[in-house]
Formats: structure tokens, C-alpha cells, sequence
């Protein structure tokens, strides 16, 4: 019974979040996202735990920047929600956008990113991770999620600790 009470609990909670998001959202008049794209962020699982509650990822990650060379990350997921997924191999893509057009410094990624997610998966899946954070109040918008492979959905509250 507490089980189900904690994942009720962490749903209504990334449900209740999700407002907060709007920022991380908006658009500009022609449906992009506001601010300067810098990049793209590749990220691949190598691996997973989950405890339906809890889950924890980690990855490898390729910084594609706009001008300058390609940086690599290793970041990790931590989600509180509920997860009832299991899946085998996945790749995420984020349009990496900062607030303003200052000029990029390499490894400036590196940080805590937050927000809010949501996935769902019977064979081929499909999910949605927009994060906000890092030390320049960077914004990974999804650009796609590719190879996901698996069964399940989940919803919640995520943190993305990436690092060089």
C-alpha cells in the first residue's frame, strides 16, 4: 500500500511541476524555442537501474557546438516517478539552447539540469525530457529519442548531472 501511495504521490508531484516548466517551453512567434541555439547534445544509456519509484541512468554524451570542436560528457539521469519501463537501448538528442548570444565557452554543460519527463514505449517508444539548469541556465530541448526498445511508461521529475 505505501508503494502505490509513494507513486501517486511522485505522479501528482511531476503533474503538479509541470507549469514550472513554461519558461523551459516557451516558443517565439514562429513555434521555435526562445533563445540561441548552441548545439546539439547526444547522449547514449549504458546503463539502467529501476525501482519502479526510482530510477537512475547513465550515459555517454557528444557536445556538437555550433562553432568549436566536440566536447564529451558522461551525464546521469535520476528520475522520482513512476517508471514501470523496461528498456534496452536508447539515444537522446537535445537542441542545446542559451538564454542569450554570449559567446560559448567549452564545458560550460557542465552542471544539474531539471525538469519534467514523460515516455512511453511497447516496442519502438517515444518520450519527452525538457531540462533546464547547467551553470548558464541552458535549456535541452528534445530533438528526438532513437532505438528505445522496451515496454512500459513513466512519468516524473527528473535531474540530468552532467559532467566532463
Amino acid at each position: 500500500m505505501k508503494l502505490v501511495n509513494a507513486s501517486a504521490l511522485a505522479l501528482a508531484g511531476a503533474l503538479l511541476a509541470t507549469p514550472a516548466l513554461a519558461p523551459a517551453l516557451a516558443q517565439d512567434k514562429d513555434g521555435e524555442p526562445e533563445g540561441i541555439k548552441i548545439g546539439v547534445l547526444t547522449c547514449s544509456v549504458t546503463e539502467v537501474t529501476n525501482v519502479i519509484v526510482y530510477t537512475n541512468q547513465q550515459f555517454d554524451c557528444t557536445f556538437e557546438p555550433a562553432e568549436g570542436a566536440d566536447e564529451s560528457y558522461t551525464g546521469e539521469i535520476s528520475k522520482i516517478g513512476l517508471d514501470l519501463s523496461i528498456k534496452e537501448d536508447f539515444t537522446i538528442v537535445w537542441g542545446v539552447f542559451a538564454p542569450t548570444e554570449q559567446p560559448y565557452e567549452p564545458g560550460a554543460l557542465e552542471g544539474t539540469y531539471a525538469g519534467a519527463s514523460a515516455d512511453v514505449a511497447i516496442g519502438e517508444g517515444v518520450g519527452a525530457k525538457v531540462l533546464v539548469g547547467g551553470g548558464n541556465s541552458i535549456s535541452l530541448q528534445p530533438v528526438s529519442v532513437t532505438g528505445v526498445e522496451g515496454i512500459g511508461a513513466s512519468l516524473g521529475i527528473e535531474t540530468f548531472e552532467l559532467e566532463q
